[in-house]
């Protein structure tokens, strides 16, 4: 460590070094004992559960390519007699780094107040802020109560085999933060996701004779612009809950988005199968069933118009889904007023429109917070992923305040 480097940056240099990607998922126990073994040294209790794979199969699609063990890492420090908790969360995992890196993906760059590397941004960075505030927070005597630190798997293919199944598992607390979002925004809300495949199937034929047969993808083509009306009409729908401006809308808004196409055999052949990947985000006020049937109902109107339309769908296990929490929650309002005295000015308390873990903890009624050290600019899930200095000491400073404030000695 140089003599310039905070031990957020010397954290997350550790966290970057280990290809974390999903999928697959390897070497998460690797990345996650970077964090565990400095919150065990600093007097955390530390624990590595592991969800059956059986469990995270079941959570993906067939063709998610999981490998390795699907590794969590919870750790405990209680202090006094309090019978508060709060838990402090983030996800280990990043996504793949994909093409046209200037840097290594897999080793922090410096160049300025710039720190590059695969998961800076999205989440290692939160993860790096998280482990330093916890383990400053432990030599603290200001706090008595729990605080509980898990660093999760699997977020960006749902999160259920993370922190969706320690929770479903018995994990509890009475508030939570969420390090997985934006360093300018308190987080109250965020949409859910819908993804789903329309198999639609034609009839081969020599590409000569084409009236043989009936085109698959002709039929997708139906189909595809079906669903951008749909997206169209979503498109006019708001939710109650302010976006960030950054998004470019006030609230937050649903979306569908034809996102793949697969088809055709050979050019002179008439394509017996066309196949599309929708995603389809949905805002608080809806639910997935309703989001649901609104598909199934947009298709089976245009099968009904068209008879040789033979299609079926087929939608992913349901994971991340929308929530929202009142900003009225005793944590939203100690978070805000750390974010104020961390940053020097009043922050936009918002929703995202992005889906987050947090949904798993609202779900069962813990009131729950979401920050981070993002924001828009950072690439990413891109090449040149980055993260500023400033913001991960920033977010690392804000969670200690807001969990020093939460548990606070009578």
């Amino acid at each position: 460590m140089s003599h310039t480097d905070s031990l957020e940056e010397v954290v997350l240099g550790e966290l970057i070094g280990v290809d974390t990607s999903v999928p697959p998922g390897r070497n998460y126990l690797e990345a996650l004992k970077v964090a565990g073994e400095r919150l065990e040294a600093a007097g955390f209790r530390v624990d590595y559960p592991v969800t059956p794979m059986n469990v995270a199969r079941s959570r993906v699609r067939e063709n998610v390519v999981l490998e390795g063990e699907r590794v969590n890492m919870v750790a405990r420090i209680l202090r006094g007699e309090s019978k508060r908790r709060l838990l402090l969360n983030a996800h280990i995992d990043v996504v793949p780094p994909g093409p046209n890196w200037s840097h290594d993906p897999f080793k922090l760059s410096v160049e300025g107040e710039k720190l590059f590397g695969r998961g800076a941004s999205d989440n290692k960075g939160s993860v790096a802020a998280i482990t330093t505030a916890a383990t400053r927070l432990a030599s603290s005597t200001d706090f008595e109560g729990e605080l509980i630190v898990a660093f999760t798997c699997d977020e960006e293919i749902g999160g259920r085999s993370g922190l969706g199944y320690l929770v479903e598992n018995g994990l509890k607390a009475d508030a939570a933060i969420v390090g997985d979002g934006s360093i300018r925004t308190v987080g109250i809300a965020a949409n859910g996701c819908m993804r789903f495949d329309v198999r639609v199937r034609g009839q081969a034929a020599h590409s000569s004779r084409n009236w043989l047969g009936v085109n698959a993808v002709e039929k997708a083509a139906l189909v595809i612009d079906a669903l951008a009306q749909l997206n169209r009409r979503l498109g006019e729908r708001r939710s109650s809950v302010p976006a960030d401006p950054d998004s470019g809308v006030d609230y937050l808004r649903p979306s569908l988005t034809v996102a793949m196409i697969r088809g055709g055999v050979k050019e002179n052949v008439v394509p017996p199968l066309c196949e599309i990947t929708v995603d389809r985000r949905l805002i608080p006020e809806e639910t997935w069933e309703e989001a649901k049937a609104e598909v199934l109902g947009v298709l089976e109107a245009l099968k009904s118009k068209d008879p040789k339309l033979d299609y079926e769908v087929e939608f992913e296990p349901q994971n991340h889904f929308s929530y929202k929490v009142s900003p009225n929650e005793e944590i939203v309002q100690l978070y805000a007023s750390s974010w104020s005295r961390v940053m020097g000015r009043e922050p936009l308390i918002v929703g995202g429109l992005g889906c987050v873990d947090a949904c798993y903890l609202a779900a069962k009624g813990i009131p729950v917070v979401t920050g981070g050290v993002s924001r828009t600019g950072n690439n990413v899930h891109a090449n040149d992923e980055f993260v500023l200095r400033s913001d991960i000491k920033s977010f690392s400073k804000i969670v200690e305040l807001t969990a020093l404030n939460y548990l606070k000695r009578a």
